[in-house]
């Protein structure tokens, strides 16, 4: 059985198991091979969940992590080393499942002077996996079916570049060597242009940069000092959030699901490389004044955990929505002239009401009114365009309205 501990910051939190494998979570990587831990994170405490298992034949253990959500695994890169490996993540969080360590080698033999990738992204518009490395600073798609990977032909002159992409929209940003971004845009059918300056400056020639997914604001920094800025907005850097002192550098970072919380983790080196600490500012409000919670003080550490220079990952797993087909009115498992005729006799003559709302807002606009079955019919007969996703099969929805329309019965699975 895996073992369920907790950790509690310094601003109080009820920590709980959840039952369920959705929910947010925080792996720390550390050298040591094995060494590293996963945890769920429960505001701002933590319970330790499972050791990451130790990797056949690597010098240490790779630290910067990748979670894939097309085949529920976790990647694992180092760049320093050749160190990439994976592991499934339902098996680190089922407490029955004993988690079993997958030794990458398609980056074993690529030549050209690279150096091995820093971290794994997920493409933007394709979906694959992707990674980034160093020396001639080339842009590589990995195959985890057969273990492979393709150079996409996208450089960078950046060569140093350790951990430092981040993905936003359809581009992947990397740090340029000096006080900004590099980026490379990939478009609808896989392909990726070449890379461009991002045209945003004084960002401390980042050591880390995370993204908040929301809105594209971006932190990235060094020493005990991280930068913000906007992805969509570019140029300076407005300002940074409060200084680290006294126990900076960081050495890594990374942004909750919820986007309320950047947590931070790094050591002092000064003193000794195991003097390791963690912790997250609230980027709730304003970022000047964001507030500070350490949660392992420089020299602690936490439970389950071997080996230093810590390096975190926040991976977020939301519980899937109901599955069902927009336009599918009255839930017969069709779309045809009945589902606006239905939709018309709930709205307007007291006929019974739709057993899954998300699915009669044809539109997609968020409201069940007269526009979503005429919407459907001009679809239906007059080459109108087609409703919104999902609607040529079952599958569940990403927009928030549909959740607060809700789904009561659907025909779908």
């Amino acid at each position: 059985m895996k073992r369920y501990l907790a950790i509690f910051g310094f601003v109080f939190a009820a920590a709980s198991a959840t039952g369920s494998f959705a929910g947010e979570y925080l792996i720390v990587g550390t050298q040591a091979n094995g060494g590293g831990a996963i945890y769920e994170v429960n505001g701002g405490n933590l319970t330790f969940i499972d050791n990451l298992p130790a990797v056949e034949a690597v010098p240490w253990g790779a630290r910067a992590a990748y979670y894939h959500e097309a085949d529920d695994t976790l990647y694992f890169s180092e760049g320093d080393s050749p160190a990439e490996w994976s592991v499934p993540l339902g098996d680190l969080l089922n407490p029955e499942t004993r988690a079993r360590a997958r030794r990458i080698r398609g980056f074993d033999n690529r030549g050209g002077g690279e150096a091995h990738p820093d971290i794994f992204f997920r493409g933007p518009q394709d979906g694959e996996i992707y990674t980034h490395t160093r020396g001639g600073g080339r842009l590589w798609r990995y195959n985890p079916a057969n273990d492979t990977v393709t150079d996409m032909g996208a450089h960078t002159a950046a060569t140093d570049s350790k951990i430092y992409q981040v993905v936003y929209g359809n581009t992947v940003y990397t740090h340029n060597g000096d006080d900004g971004f590099r980026a490379w845009d990939q478009v609808d059918n896989g392909d990726w242009s070449a890379p461009y300056d991002a045209g945003i400056s004084d960002v401390l020639k980042s050591h880390a940069t995370a993204v908040r997914a929301g809105d594209g604001m971006y932190f990235s920094g060094r020493s005990g000092t991280i930068a913000y800025g906007s992805f969509v907005t570019g140029g300076p850097s407005p300002g940074s959030l409060p200084r680290l002192d006294p126990i900076s550098p960081l050495n890594s970072m990374d942004v909750s699901g919820d986007g309320t919380k950047l947590w931070i983790g790094g050591f002092q080196p000064h003193i000794s490389r195991d003097t390791n600490y963690l912790g997250y500012f609230d980027i709730s409000g304003n970022l000047d004044t964001a507030r500070f919670t350490l949660v392992v003080s420089p020299g602690s550490t936490l439970p389950g955990l071997e080996g230093n220079d810590w390096r975190i990952s926040i991976v977020s797993i939301v519980e899937p929505g109901p599955q069902f087909r927009r336009g599918d009115c009255n839930n017969d498992g069709a779309i045809d002239l009945s589902d606006s005729m239905y939709a018309l006799s709930w709205l307007f003559l007291g006929g019974p009401a739709p057993g899954c709302f998300a699915a009669t807002d044809t539109n997609g606009d968020g409201a069940v009114d007269i526009t979503d079955p005429t919407y459907l019919l001009s679809h239906l007969f007059l080459g109108g365009p087609a409703p919104a996703a999902p609607f040529s099969a079952c599958g569940t929805s990403e927009l928030e309205a549909d959740e607060e329309l809700g789904c009561e019965d659907s025909p779908c699975p």
